[in-house]
């Protein structure tokens, strides 16, 4: 994605109005008795339409919608964790390559994940845009990064129990924001969603009363059902459509089926 759409996706995804980015950083310039940090509308406006801001307001933005500040700064191309040193050049007086039968690498496919991420709380993750370039072009057209997202289950967030045990990696797809409601016959049919609150991210089945959100944890785990006034205090991120569960909660799946 552009930068301007990254950054006004974040602010979406968080139900941020501009008006609060306004807020918060005109407490943080005050705070720092520098200007340069506030962000007003029609700063906003341009920065998401694809200007470039200064450093001092990628700070504040950073802050305001509660995420590192490498992650805006990749939306711009830069990434600090990026090694800078080049690689170095092979002489132009090597050694021939050994005579014989050449194997050609087999194709590996993977996608690197932002490591910068805590391993406690469930996370959003942020996939390098520069990955994208890198895919074959039968599989660069079926990914879609603006409509799946992906999110790692914190070691200590044991919401939906053994469904999503902790350290599972999840896929989320955006376009399925309502909860819905149906008979479903087991617990493994019903619908788990990623909700982004004031407390973080988590994944649980949701029930929608008026305008009040209801996180409703595992039956088997250690969490509290949560109410959070809609949108305000929390959002839907999309629907949890696949899952990587860690290989130590599989084998002990495998041991419990026979």
């Amino acid at each position: 994605m552009e930068s301007g759409k990254q950054i006004r996706a974040l602010r979406e995804e968080r139900s941020m109005k501009p008006s609060d980015i306004e807020r918060i950083t005109r407490n943080i310039a005050e705070a720092k008795g520098n200007s340069d940090f506030y962000i007003s509308h029609s700063t906003l406006s341009d920065i998401e339409a694809g200007s470039i801001p200064s450093i001092h307001k990628l700070f504040s933005l950073s802050v305001a919608l509660k995420v590192n500040l490498n992650d805006l700064l990749s939306a711009f191309g830069i990434d600090l964790l990026e090694p800078s040193m080049p690689k170095p050049e092979v002489p132009s007086n090597t050694l021939a390559a050994p005579v014989g039968p050449v194997r050609e690498p087999s194709f590996r496919f993977q996608l690197n994940f932002d490591t910068q991420v805590g391993t406690d709380q469930t996370t959003l993750l942020r996939v390098q845009s520069r990955e994208f370039a890198a895919l074959p072009p039968v599989l660069r057209d079926r990914f879609d990064p603006t409509r799946y997202r992906y999110a790692f289950i914190g070691s200590k967030d044991d919401s939906m129990a053994d469904l999503l045990p902790p350290r599972s990696l999840v896929e989320i797809d955006t376009t399925q924001k309502n909860v819905d409601a149906f008979a479903w016959r087991t617990l493994r049919e019903r619908p788990i969603y990623l909700v982004w609150h004031p407390q973080g991210h988590t994944c649980s089945w949701c029930q929608v009363e008026g305008k009040e959100l209801i996180l409703i944890p595992h039956p088997l785990s250690q969490q509290r059902v949560r109410r959070f006034k809609m949108p305000s205090e929390a959002n839907v991120i999309g629907r949890i459509i696949n899952a990587w569960l860690p290989f130590d909660a599989l084998s002990a799946e495998q041991q419990a089926a026979s």
